[in-house]
């Protein structure tokens, strides 16, 4: 079987086109609109919980006339930063929107999630044939029309984020897998997981500045996977950076790029901040 890639795919300030304000397309903004995308909604109807959630601008606006009688409102505060659709078109999806205005921008995902599945077949085809077979497009309940899935999140803070996927076979499957995953980090207790990984950030950023050059990449990543593997799940959450940023300055110059770390009893209790 051929195997999905899954990345943390960023999507700051790209342009999105999603077809479709249904139920399937507030479940694609809740995905969508956190990532800061430049997101453009196509729907002669909303769901009522987009308005008030993702574009209470729609609400203040009248809608000025748009290409072939649809209604379009952008929005005139529109940032990456304030989790809100960027413009909504009123109306059926027409061909021509297709078309972005600036001839720099180009669609970075295009999506559709409308019950007319020959109307979005026809639509994905569209897109291939007039942006190139690289075009990423999505259809909902079409596996064989996505370029890629939406799998089941689990988000722990803001940082760390875990994506279950079936490739398209089961979604509610994958969404039962990331409770289970759910659970057994609550029965785990407080693991303080957001604030290891803003440590262990903090950690690798500082070793960088501290062995700055090409050849000293391999040694940077060894020592921190070392390192993070001795702390475990269990303490990441505790070290102390500027103390660690110690330790690999000594073991980096002083003894010729070592990787023999002080035992896990002295690293808990000489480099943890309790």
């Amino acid at each position: 079987m051929v195997k999905s890639l899954q990345l943390a795919h960023q999507l700051k300030d790209k342009r999105i086109l999603l077809i479709g304000g249904g139920e399937v397309g507030l479940t694609r903004l809740y995905k969508l609109i956190p990532t800061g995308c430049k997101l453009t909604l196509v729907s002669p109807d909303l769901h009522k919980a987009i308005s008030p959630r993702f574009g209470k601008f729609i609400e203040n606006e009248e809608p000025p006339e748009y290409r072939g009688g649809s209604r379009r409102i952008v929005n005139p505060v529109w940032d990456s930063s304030k989790d809100e659709i960027y413009e909504y078109i009123h109306g059926e999806f027409k061909d021509e929107y297709l078309d972005l205005e600036d001839e720099d921008e180009a669609w970075h995902i295009i999506l559709t999630c409308i019950p007319d599945h020959a109307e979005s077949a026809r639509i994905y085809h569209l897109c291939k044939e007039r942006f190139g077979k690289q075009q990423l497009v999505n259809v909902a309940d079409k596996p064989e029309l996505c370029d890629f899935y939406f799998g089941a999140n689990l988000e722990i803070g803001d940082r760390l984020q875990i994506l279950i996927s079936t490739n398209g076979l089961s979604p509610r499957f994958g969404a039962l897998v990331r409770d289970e995953i759910r659970n057994l980090f609550a029965q785990m207790g407080d693991l303080a997981l957001e604030d290891a990984v803003v440590k262990l950030g903090e950690l690798r950023r500082g070793i960088r500045l501290l062995a700055p050059n090409d050849k000293d990449v391999k040694y940077r990543m060894d020592w921190a996977k070392r390192c993070t593997d001795l702390f475990g799940i269990q303490h990441c959450h505790d070290i102390d950076v500027e103390r660690l940023l110690g330790l690999f300055k000594t073991m980096f110059h002083d003894q010729n790029c070592s990787l023999q770390f002080p035992s896990k009893e002295r690293l808990l209790r000489d480099y943890c901040s309790s």
